[in-house]
């Protein structure tokens, strides 16, 4: 009953890769970040410095309210805050510097120097380009709507973002490290798992016509054609294994697979194959405006095979870290004790606990004893005083 003896059953975690590559990056602006980092975490060890600061804040930046943040440099997104939140403060760090000696004279015995002007310029770029990145992995990274269908666009999306800064020389050499990891994983179709692709194309509002667009826009027009073979040939032999599994004869299953050429036939529209500026041009504005004539391939039920297909893929999470850990740089910690659990003992206390908390809850009925507990609190407070 495993689809294609499991081809596809591995999906790597976006969210992962995106943060693999952006420590990549960061690594690029230590120095710059060094800074920062020391001049945060100097004003906000004494409450008199943050006051000074604050009253210096008022002049020189009048309209921003926002305070201070340290970063955890093992989690990039607290690094990439407290980056964007000093960079606003560029004036008051400048006033600072001006009237605190032990400031300048600290950060000196350091071996750091104060933040110049194109220190500033810098940090401002790269919040700028990490503002992306941080935006894609908070939506990949959701539990509540569904992320396979749209996770090939932020991939495509990505990958442009890193090409264009790859020719501006103030990210340059931030893009070209983050673009190594990038490529690794995502770099051509045949490195990645074609499912997301097939998500892309059993959206209603996408698609093959949308594909085409992505596919164009990344490998020219004469390079279109055979990713755009490889991926629908991937398609076709999974819905013949659908037809496989879920038809009761094999009668039926030649009827479906039939049908089924013809059904994805229809998205292999000479029209799309190679499509010139002007209709792709118009094809783009229609996707915008979601005036694209519906096919209604997905909802009609003469079509079971592909609404099978659609619920099975829609429901793949393209990320599988735990929120806490998105943004983390650091790597996974366990301690002989913890490392040396077999399978089954780790299952079993996960079991045991779960079973635990559930019996505890039935058992007690907050609502039903909230007068009683507040009598204890009382009590307690009386023998702590």
């Amino acid at each position: 009953m495993c689809l294609l003896n499991g081809k596809w059953m591995h999906i790597r975690c976006v969210v992962h890769i995106l943060n693999l590559a952006v420590q990549d990056g960061i690594k690029k602006v230590d120095k710059v970040v060094e800074i920062v980092r020391w001049a945060v975490k100097w004003i906000r060890q004494s409450p008199s410095r943050i006051h000074k600061f604050t009253e210096f804040a008022k002049v020189a930046n009048p309209g921003i309210t926002k305070h201070l943040k340290r970063d955890v440099p093992t989690r990039w997104n607290s690094t990439y805050h407290m980056l964007e939140i000093s960079q606003a403060y560029k004036k008051t760090f400048e006033r600072y510097n001006l009237e605190e000696f032990d400031f300048r004279y600290e950060i000196e015995n350091e071996g750091l120097s104060i933040p110049s002007s194109s220190d500033w310029e810098r940090v401002r770029n790269v919040c700028h380009f990490l503002k992306h990145f941080h935006d894609v992995t908070l939506r990949i990274s959701g539990t509540l709507y569904v992320t396979s269908n749209t996770c090939i666009e932020d991939i495509y999306f990505i990958r442009t973002l890193l090409d264009d800064a790859i020719s501006d020389s103030s990210r340059c050499d931030i893009a070209l490290a983050m673009k190594v990891k990038f490529d690794k994983y995502f770099g051509d179709v045949e490195k990645m798992n074609l499912l997301l692709y097939f998500s892309l194309i059993l959206d209603p509002r996408k698609k093959v016509k949308y594909l085409v667009i992505l596919l164009e826009g990344h490998y020219g027009e004469k390079g279109v054609e055979p990713k755009k073979k490889y991926i629908m040939d991937s398609m076709y032999e999974l819905y013949n294994d659908y037809i496989r599994i879920h038809s009761p004869s094999s009668t039926s299953s030649t009827a479906e697979s039939t049908t089924s050429s013809s059904i994805l036939g229809k998205r292999q529209n000479p029209d799309f194959m190679t499509p010139n500026p002007p209709l792709r041009n118009k094809l783009r504005e229609k996707m915008k405006t979601n005036i694209v004539e519906s096919i209604g391939e997905l909802e009609n039920p003469r079509f079971p095979i592909l609404s099978l297909m659609a619920r099975d893929m829609f429901i793949i999470p393209v990320s599988t870290v735990v929120s806490e850990s998105v943004f983390s740089t650091s790597g996974r910690v366990l301690d002989p004790l913890r490392s040396s659990l077999t399978p089954k003992i780790v299952e079993s206390l996960i079991c045991t606990q779960y079973w635990i908390q559930d019996s505890i809850s039935d058992i007690i009925d907050y609502e039903k004893d909230w007068e009683e507990n507040q009598q204890i609190d009382k009590d307690l407070s009386k023998m702590m005083y």
